[in-house]
């Protein structure tokens, strides 16, 4: 694992940047959306997404397990699709998940994304070809952001606190959403 400290834009740029890198090209894409909202682009991005959810692959109780409490999912409607885990109790952590179909490698979506601000770290994970987290603190919150490419697929985490001491614990469940989403990416990532 390496550690590199970086400046730059707030974490939710990362999640545009990184769907920019997708859809990138100098003519317009056509692109084609899965019924769950997330699309791909004929430059760059796969065509003829499944029909499939990142929350497909996790439960809420291990999802729980991994930040220590209790949470509910969210997958929104086809055409509208969304997984976010938000916390029962009132103040927890809310974690959202998106992804992505990439044809180039990993570095080549990173690259869209420019200057980082956070701690900026690389993962090892035994199913996934990268990963990376990006972790910022505030006085107010702790976000993480972690990203997995498995194959053709990057799966992005969203995670946030409003306790900064929930650093460590954030982190960890990132990590371990990450690890389980390279582990059970769909088929469609093998090709």
């Amino acid at each position: 694992m390496s550690r590199r400290p970086v400046a730059g834009p707030l974490l939710p740029l990362l999640v545009l940047a990184l769907a920019a890198a997708g859809c990138s090209s100098d003519e317009p894409a056509e692109s084609s959306a899965s019924p769950h909202g997330g699309s791909t682009a004929t430059s760059g991005a796969s065509a003829d997404p499944p029909s499939w959810n990142p929350c497909d692959d996790l439960t809420p109780a291990e999802v729980g397990r991994l930040l220590g409490e209790e949470v509910t999912e969210e997958t929104g409607d086809p055409g509208a699709m969304r997984c976010t885990y938000v916390p029962v109790a009132e103040g927890g952590p809310t974690l959202d998940l998106n992804y992505l179909w990439f044809d180039g490698s990993f570095e080549d979506a990173w690259d869209t994304i420019g200057e980082v601000a956070g701690d900026v770290q690389d993962l090892d994970l035994p199913s996934a070809d990268a990963a990376r987290t990006v972790t910022q603190v505030t006085d107010d919150a702790v976000a993480v952001t972690g990203f997995v490419q498995t194959r053709g697929l990057i799966e992005s985490v969203n995670a946030i606190a409003l306790d900064p001491a929930d650093r460590t614990r954030l982190v960890r469940a990132t990590r371990g959403v990450l690890a389980r989403l390279s582990e059970r990416a769909p088929e469609r990532a093998a090709d």
